[in-house]
């Protein structure tokens, strides 16, 4: 599993920085798990991961 260490220690342009707090905030997780999940996201959508194939028949959090 992709396990980020330190995202705290990231120097971000202020922009970002309020955009992630912001989505963070909205979502209800913090800015690491945050973090984590545009990260893989966007590795998959790029290639450089394999996308996750989800179970037809398991339950899934949110909404499409």
């Amino acid at each position: 599993a992709l396990m980020l260490r330190n995202v705290s220690g990231v120097p971000l342009e202020p922009a970002t920085e309020d955009a992630l707090n912001s989505i963070a905030a909205e979502m209800n997780i913090g800015r690491s798990d945050l973090i984590q999940i545009v990260l893989r996201e966007w590795l998959e959508t790029n290639a450089y991961l394999p996308v996750r194939e989800i179970d037809e028949e398991s339950e899934t959090d949110g909404s499409a």
